[in-house]
């Protein structure tokens, strides 16, 4: 069972490590939702929602019980890519329909591989509000598929191999 982002949003928002960390960060936004969807091993599947204030990220995690941690990191400079922004709780597209929007953008392109894992991370992509999946396919096929989270449009859908990631190191 799939943990959507609308309930993750509402268990983590609503829990005392969550309202401890609001009363200390008032204005700290919401710039990240991050999940891994892992088909071969339900138990590996992670579900988190990433904050930003100043310089720091903050992780709320929730795990198999439900528990919830969170952690702290400093954000790291890359000029190569835009800057985290604030994302909306408010979507439409959720957790739970990305397999099936990304399966059949997959046999579109004629792609017939079972996935295995698919990495969805819901953030802004040229003023966008997008679901970013890396999904990884039998055959060491990988496909980075961009979803607009109110529409459902394919905003990007690219297919590389593991070979590819081979080459350039």
């Amino acid at each position: 069972m799939i943990m959507d982002f609308k309930t993750t949003f509402k268990t983590i928002t609503n829990s005392d490590v969550f309202l401890d960390f609001k009363k200390k960060y008032q204005n700290a936004e919401l710039v990240a939702g991050f999940f891994i969807l892992d088909f071969l091993n339900n138990n590996n599947n992670q579900k988190s929602l990433d904050y930003k204030k100043g310089e720091n990220i903050y992780t709320f995690s929730i795990n198999e019980r439900k528990e919830i941690s969170l952690t702290e990191d400093k954000l790291i400079e890359d000029n190569t890519k835009p800057p985290l922004t604030k994302i909306s709780s408010d979507i439409i597209i959720d957790l739970d329909e990305i397999p099936s929007i990304a399966e059949q953008q997959a046999e579109k392109y004629n792609i017939k591989s079972k996935f295995q894992k698919i990495i969805a991370v819901l953030q802004i992509y040229d003023n966008k509000q997008v679901w970013n999946l890396t999904c990884i396919l039998e055959g060491l096929i990988i496909l980075n598929i961009l979803i607009d989270s109110e529409t459902e449009e394919i905003v990007k859908f690219d297919r590389k191999s593991m070979a590819d990631f081979v080459r350039k190191a």
